[in-house]
C-alpha cells in the first residue's frame, strides 16, 4: 500500500456514504489491509447510530 492510497482512504473514511468495504474495493485493497495500515480507522468513521440504551424496569 502506498501513500497515495492511504491518503485517499483517509479522505473518504469520514464520509458516511462510503463503507469501508466500498473504499477498499475502489482502491483495490482488502478491508483487512485498510485496518492494518490505518490503526485509527474506527475513529475516522462517523457514528452511524446512537448507542443502545438499556432501561431497567
Amino acid at each position: 500500500m502506498n501513500e497515495d492510497i492511504l491518503r485517499a482512504a483517509r479522505d473518504m473514511l469520514p464520509n458516511p456514504e462510503h463503507s469501508v468495504t466500498s473504499i477498499a474495493k475502489l482502491l483495490g485493497v482488502s478491508v483487512g489491509t485498510l485496518y492494518n495500515h490505518i490503526p485509527d480507522l474506527r475513529e475516522l468513521r462517523p457514528a452511524t447510530q446512537e448507542p443502545t440504551r438499556i432501561i431497567q424496569p
